[in-house]
């Protein structure tokens, strides 16, 4: 997908207009509408700010987008949207959700399933019925 489906798709998504990316992102709306149609072929590094801060994205997601950077995995991708939106909380915030982090983490530990190695309170019970 090029920058100009990329960026019509993310408007569409949010049910915005072009102008209103462009009103939300602070630049004026030729810019957007040019992007769009694939007149202006090299996208500004300011203008994709821009456009990261009024879509709510990690500006690495938009550079990528734009074709300025390489693609990266799924999960690489996945953790600059974890930072972004975590650097836009309040410390207290941030701390919640270290906290609910850490008590998920624990509690997928004890869902785990026993592992296959008999534990040494049954090796004993096994021997002995092997000996009868």
């Amino acid at each position: 997908m090029d920058f100009s489906d990329w960026l019509l798709n993310e408007i569409n998504k949010r049910g915005w207009s072009q102008a209103e990316l462009a009103r939300r992102a602070g630049i004026p709306r030729q810019i957007i509408s040019n992007y769009i149609n694939r007149q202006r072929e090299k996208p500004d590094s300011d203008v994709l700010v821009s456009i990261s801060r009024a879509l709510n994205l990690p500006p690495e997601t938009v550079f990528r987008a734009a074709g300025l950077l390489p693609p990266v995995s799924p999960d690489t991708e996945y953790q600059e949207q974890f930072f972004h939106y975590l650097s836009q909380l309040s410390p207290d915030e941030r701390q919640e959700i270290l906290e609910l982090l850490r008590f998920k983490t624990e509690r997928q530990k004890d869902k785990k399933p026993p592992s296959s190695t008999p534990s040494r309170a049954t090796k004993p019970a096994r021997s002995a019925l092997k000996e009868k």
